[in-house]
């Protein structure tokens, strides 16, 4: 009986240490990973000290990357010599946590590699070259006094000139929607440099000489900006210059879809999906419609085309609507209650006096969404999350009042369900306060953030937001289309070449959308490609998980517990968080 039991134990002993790492072995891979980490996360904002403004990382704030073919160069080569360190690595004896960590490292630096020399959008997208977005971090982030903050500005601007200077010359042929985008936002972007910063410079405790310097580099970036915006202007002034074209091809759109979203579906299967559920949800919405045609439109005689139907009384619903003026204030009173709802329905371990402000958005941020969201920068943990909306009292009246219908009473909710309470503000906020890593906060999976944003509007009116009323579920499908309806026209554009007539009538008749909407999702899906279908693409795979772990739980399963679970892992890409909690 001993002797067979030895040799049991033996051969448990050799098959199992086959299976796995031995714990020794793992300790001791985990522990090199975790110093890679910190040495490649730190040589990474060395880099692009750009990007480590926004962040929060404050070692690098007053570098700034000339824009040449040289810095190209060495960025590619930086990327190469890393994934050469990555490789090196042993992944197998990792833990679960930090081959998650490998893995959206590799495909960073991959996708850097992919953007600089395949793609090479810093040819064609003038939009990208803009110092006012990082300046306004680097005046109002509150990581150390006012006056160590304007030093490190005036370091950053120093070169300002030559930063504008070499974007100029490393521009190509760009588009000309990412040509007008730039003008405007560079432009409104000089706002950062105004009597707010003079007021602020002159409170400040800086020396004459600190600042008569400062100064003059607030000068000579202004001065750069006006030059810059000033020569866009004068191609986009040309009708024959030759622009390049938005599509990029159903090619690079397949290699882009895989890198920016990190998911196991093609493009296709999720294109076919949306058209989909497209069905569906257009069912579902001749029901509700049916159901609310007398109480909004009872003396007219209902259309016998469903559509029609649901058109008419989408369009009686959307009557219901703050006026421009108060539009800011009704959005902003619509967190206090979202963030009470969530706590009474128990679904986050939230902290209610977390600051969430509610902001008129920046002038640098404008002409893209009504409404967007701004975290904490992930390194600094202490400091603001933003909830930016666009001031609709600027629209010309006839957009105004169109872009209300939109948002109207219900629809409005909705945005601020997924722009801030629990949507990208409360995401950003467990970022920086539960994620284990720095790295899934600094690396963001697009259709992570953007389908948790999308799941968190079905959440809240399953959960009883709204309290069921039909007119907020309508409201919703016709979000959940126009969710949908962005990967649609994002696929039709960019890999099937439709025109522009056939996606502003998709969007119109299909989706049910405002000549504004169609107006603003048409111009945003010729500034960007694949970014529009991670909503969908997000969302779906949430629900997908959700339902997965709900009958792994058991009785154990509840809201929260998905919601904690799901969140901890901050930003990765949903098909990593997958199979972590499902093991």
């Amino acid at each position: 009986m001993k002797s067979n039991m030895a040799v049991y134990l033996a051969l448990a002993f050799v098959f199992f240490s086959c299976q796995s790492p031995a714990p020794a072995a793992k300790d001791s891979a985990d522990t090199a990973f975790a110093g890679f980490e910190t040495r490649f996360l730190d040589s990474y904002w060395k880099e692009y000290p750009s990007n480590a403004i926004f962040i929060g990382y404050g070692k690098y704030y007053e570098d700034l990357v000339i824009p040449d073919s040289s810095a190209f160069a060495r960025h590619v080569a930086y990327s190469k010599q890393w994934i050469d360190s990555l490789q090196a690595l042993n992944y197998d004896a990792l833990s679960d946590n930090n081959k998650i960590s490998f893995r959206i490292i590799r495909n960073q630096l991959e996708s850097d590699i992919w953007y600089t020399t395949i793609f090479r959008n810093q040819e064609w997208e003038p939009a990208s070259y803009n110092l006012s977005g990082e300046s306004y971090y680097l005046i109002h982030q509150p990581f150390a006094p006012l006056e160590e903050r304007l030093r490190l500005l005036s370091k950053h601007l120093r070169t300002a000139g030559a930063y504008y200077e070499a974007a100029w010359k490393t521009l190509k042929n760009p588009t000309k929607e990412s040509a007008g985008l730039a003008v405007m936002q560079n432009k409104a972007g000089l706002d950062v440099f105004g009597k707010d910063l003079t007021d602020s410079i002159h409170a400040s405790r800086l020396s004459a000489a600190e600042t008569d310097t400062l100064n003059r580099n607030i000068a000579g970036c202004v001065a750069a900006m006006k030059k810059y915006a000033d020569s866009l202007q004068s191609i986009l002034n040309k009708p024959d210059y030759p622009f390049r074209k938005y599509s990029i091809g159903r090619d690079l759109f397949t290699e882009k879809f895989k890198f920016d979203l990190a998911t196991d579906l093609s493009p296709e299967e999720v294109y076919n999906k949306a058209l989909s559920d497209q069905q569906i949800i257009t069912t579902e919405m001749v029901s509700l419609a049916d159901g609310l045609w007398k109480k909004y439109l009872n003396s007219k005689p209902k259309p016998a085309d469903s559509l029609e139907m649901i058109r008419a009384v989408i369009d009686a619903v959307s009557l219901q609507h703050a006026k421009a003026g108060d539009f800011f204030d009704s959005l902003k009173n619509q967190v206090y209650g979202l963030k009470k709802f969530i706590l009474e329905k128990n679904l986050f371990d939230f902290d209610s006096s977390y600051p969430i402000i509610v902001r008129l958005m920046p002038e640098y941020a404008r002409g893209v969404a009504i409404a967007t969201a701004e975290f904490t920068p992930p390194y600094q943990k202490q400091g603001d999350t933003y909830y930016n909306i666009d001031d609709l009292t600027r629209y010309p009246k006839d957009k105004q009042e169109s872009t209300l219908r939109e948002m109207n009473n219900y629809t409005s909710q909705l945005i601020s369900i997924h722009e801030a309470i629990p949507g990208h503000c409360l995401q950003g906020i467990y970022n920086n306060k539960k994620s284990p890593d720095v790295l899934r906060s600094v690396f963001q999976n697009g259709a992570m953030v953007e389908g948790w944003a999308v799941y968190t509007e079905s959440m809240m009116i399953e959960s009883g937001w709204g309290n069921h009323s039909p007119e907020m579920q309508l409201m919703l499908d016709k979000l959940k289309l126009r969710e949908l309806g962005n990967v649609v026209i994002d696929y039709q554009m960019q890999s099937l070449g439709k025109s522009e007539k056939e996606i502003k009538d998709f969007l119109t008749k299909k989706c049910f959308q405002t000549p504004a909407q169609v107006d603003e999702k048409y111009h945003r899906a010729t500034l960007s490609q694949v970014q529009l279908c991670s909503y969908f693409t997000g969302a779906t795979a949430i629900l997908a998980l959700r339902e997965e772990y709900r009958k792994k739980m058991g009785n154990q399963y509840s809201l929260k517990t998905f919601h904690e679970n799901f969140l901890k892992y901050g930003s990765s890409p949903v098909k990593y968080i997958r199979e972590r909690m499902l093991q």
